[in-house]
């Protein structure tokens, strides 16, 4: 009980200080001297009904979490470039199951840089987390990501060149287990682009990347080749897109591991049926480094969806919906079963957004989750009920 008591005086302290700052500063932030720079404080608190924490099959524990965000941006324009640096944490306290309980932290920057007639774009994210890093997961872990690139647009005229490179490293921090999991990524992107009408380019891109563990005896690497055409633009008056399409070789050093050889895609759609009403789609085929016993990689092809409608200026409602197969390719022992794992992974949520004004928003969504399997042990049902109240001081 004496914990309960220390959560909610958290929780309230952190939901006063955001009432009275928003309304002593109104979401603007504060200038840095005479300078274009400002500094924006900004804070959210987060309830949430979790009916099952460890996602079992069975006997699922139920629990209710807060969650304490403070963060602090900063944004810096000048001459014509643009520098972005945030930092927030995330204090999650359980009310009955403390060994869940985590402080995780974010730190991301971003420059845009105008040089001549090329547009830089550098960035890095770093993430200190003890979470469940995807769709494969059902334990959390500790983990600290950190991804970090630079990309370069030149367009003259019809045609544009864009250049990338991205350095994604991502260590474990659990159990010594873990350890022959962490890795590095090395990717390589090119692609052409050739403005074909006024709001539509055509594509080509091509993209190679080197995947490198630190135990290469226990995990293998691999460098996989990507090839991709596809258009970006305006399909029709409501409709935007970015279609990518093609084939990707991926292909593992240790011979006993199967290669991905073959197609993928890549598409994200917005269609506005009205200023009220918005359906947005993406699609995804491709390949995911795994965790799972003696696999290297999973399959993975999802959709999912989100329907916006405004019913006024300041409330939203929303709708969301999810679909992915993860597909194994080596065969694994689950009990007395033999054989090659494969997952479908449904969700589907409902909520509402309320703008209360241009610094403060309330957040209430409802989710369904659903992990079936051909192994009865990785299977699992979840619900959640989600209140958030977000500040801008």
């Amino acid at each position: 009980m004496k914990r309960m008591y220390q959560i909610f005086i958290l929780a309230g302290f952190l939901a006063a200080s955001l009432f009275f700052n928003t309304t002593l500063y109104a979401g603007e932030g504060f200038k840095i001297g005479n300078t274009e720079a400002k500094v924006i404080p900004w804070g959210k608190i987060t309830l949430q009904y979790d009916d099952n924490v460890f996602l079992e099959e069975n006997d699922e524990k139920d629990d209710f979490i807060i969650v304490l965000t403070p963060g602090i941006t900063l944004e810096w324009p000048f001459s014509d470039s643009r520098l972005k640096l945030d930092y927030h944490a995330d204090y999650t306290q359980y009310i009955d199951y403390s060994s869940q309980d985590a402080t995780n932290h974010y730190v991301s920057g971003e420059m845009d840089v105008k040089w001549r007639d090329v547009d830089f774009l550098i960035y890095d994210k770093f993430t200190h987390a003890y979470y469940r890093p995807s769709t494969e997961d059902t334990d959390r872990i500790k983990v600290d990501d950190n991804r970090a690139g630079i990309k370069a647009v030149f367009q003259a005229d019809r045609l544009g060149v864009h250049l990338g490179y991205e350095n994604f490293t991502r260590d474990y921090k659990s159990e010594d287990i873990y350890d022959a999991y962490d890795r590095t990524e090395h990717i390589y992107s090119f692609m052409l682009t050739h403005k074909t009408s006024p709001k539509t380019d055509l594509l080509f891109e091509y993209d190679f990347a080197q995947v490198r563990y630190d135990n290469d005896t226990a995990r293998s690497d691999s460098d996989y080749h990507q090839f991709l055409v596809g258009a970006i633009g305006e399909v029709t008056q409501k409709t935007t897109a970015t279609l990518k399409t093609g084939y990707m070789f991926r292909d593992y050093e240790n011979d006993v591991e199967p290669d991905f050889d073959s197609g993928v895609l890549y598409a994200d759609i917005v269609h506005k049926f009205s200023d009220k009403n918005a359906l947005k789609m993406s699609f995804e085929r491709t390949a995911y480094e795994s965790l799972y016993g003696v696999n290297n990689f999973y399959k993975v092809e999802n959709v999912s969806a989100t329907f916006d409608h405004y019913f006024t200026r300041k409330l939203m409602g929303f709708l969301t919906a999810r679909h992915q197969i993860n597909s194994y390719p080596r065969e694994t022992t689950e009990g007395a079963e033999t054989k090659k794992r494969k997952d479908k992974y449904i969700s589907m949520g409902a909520g509402f957004e309320y703008y209360l004004n241009k610094w403060m928003t309330f957040t209430l969504r409802a989710d369904h989750i659903t992990r079936g399997s051909n192994f009865d042990v990785f299977e699992y049902d979840q619900n959640r009920v989600t209140f958030t109240a977000k500040a801008e001081f």
